[in-house]
């Protein structure tokens, strides 16, 4: 194992923002590259990596998932390895899932399955929503597509190495809605020659959060924040005609998630024509709720009964997002959460650093779902 930690040493102190994923990409095709897979498709989707190990007879094709990328949060801790790379770091944990493929691609370059294939997909950019997303659309993706896939996530404020599932919705669907309005600005002392946004920002800030109060009945949880809003430029000289309000909107399901962003941007129309503003919107960061398939969670809940390793439910699917859910539209899907420590910091907290000692509890997670599925 020692050589896996040094692996996750390496990734931590370089960590790369989504869609930057350079010298990770390089880190991890070499190691992989060392296993020997039957097929290794580089850079898939921007810097994604996909090696596939066959068995010698036919079988489901199962996939197995890593995310890579890290944040734009500082490296406060004063580790050995700490971030080299100024301003970014990895307080979600990618390092530690990388690292937990890479010590599957060892053990399956010693050990193919008997049926079936087994694809690990290092994924970037799901911190943004994207990396998923250009997987599938990028053409080499049909030789990799999947019966079935699995990945898991770790979970702060869980015991170490505990594995937690939910059937259904693990982890909310979201995404990112920029409202624009747009008239006239004016000399500052001439106010009423442009045409300012700034009643109807004010008006609608007020009318959004009245809409999220009402919200508060619909289930399951269906919701939205203000983020950020924008008037007119920093000056003092010009009167505004610019206006945003930036909302990330949230849901534990995909179609709630669509009629509230609908209501939303009709509710905008319709204030900018009655105020004659021009108005646009864009989506961003947009992530599919992650809804494990109850067969998938089964083959989760018998892997960790062979391990002996204690076994939770959620009640209450997560509100933060996870980039595997896009995968549900081509297979089913099991996710799971693997807990890293009942006093490790939250995630994207500063001070998060994934601990060594989980790494093989991973491992032998990922293992025995794969034994499961191609042997059992």
């Amino acid at each position: 194992m020692q050589d896996l930690i040094e692996l996750r040493h390496i990734l931590h102190a370089h960590p790369e923002l989504s869609g930057k994923e350079v010298l990770t990409n390089k880190i991890l095709n070499e190691w992989v590259r060392q296993t020997q897979p039957d097929l290794l498709i580089e850079k898939i989707g921007g810097y994604g990596l996909a090696a596939v190990y066959r068995g010698t007879e036919d079988g489901k094709r199962v996939m197995i998932r890593g995310d890579i990328d890290a944040l734009h949060i500082p490296e406060p801790n004063e580790l050995a390895y700490r971030s080299e790379n100024e301003g970014v770091s990895h307080k979600c944990g990618h390092d530690g899932h990388a690292t937990i493929l890479c010590g599957l691609a060892q053990w399956l370059g010693e050990q193919r399955p008997d049926h079936g294939e087994v694809v690990l997909l290092f994924q970037p950019a799901e911190e943004t929503g994207q990396g998923a997303k250009a997987i599938l659309e990028d053409p080499r993706f049909e030789r990799i597509k999947p019966d079935l896939a699995y990945g898991l996530h770790n979970l702060p404020g869980v015991a170490k190495g505990k594995v937690m599932v939910r059937e259904g919705c693990f982890a909310a669907a979201s995404f990112g809605l920029k409202l624009v309005f747009d008239g006239r600005t004016a000399h500052a002392s001439q106010p009423e020659t442009g045409h300012s946004p700034s009643e109807l920002l004010a008006q609608l800030i007020h009318s959004l959060e009245k809409k999220r109060d009402q919200l508060k009945s619909v289930k399951p949880l269906t919701t939205f924040v203000i983020t950020h809003a924008v008037l007119g430029e920093e000056t003092f000289g010009v009167a505004p005609g610019h206006a945003e309000i930036w909302l990330t909107l949230r849901s534990y399901d995909d179609r709630n998630l669509d009629t509230m962003a609908t209501q939303i941007i009709d509710l905008c129309h319709a204030k900018a024509k009655n105020y004659l503003f021009d108005f646009s919107f864009s989506e961003h960061e947009a992530f599919a709720a992650t809804n494990s398939d109850p067969y998938c969670v089964r083959i989760i809940e018998q892997a960790a009964r062979n391990l002996e390793l204690d076994l939770g439910h959620l009640e209450e699917p997560f509100r933060w997002s996870e980039d595997f859910g896009r995968f549900g539209s081509v297979c089913p899907i099991g996710f799971f959460g693997l807990g890293s420590g009942l006093e490790q910091p939250a995630l994207h907290n500063p001070e998060f650093d994934f601990p060594d000692d989980i790494l093989e509890v991973g491992m032998t997670m990922f293992w025995e779902i794969v034994r499961e599925e191609l042997e059992g």
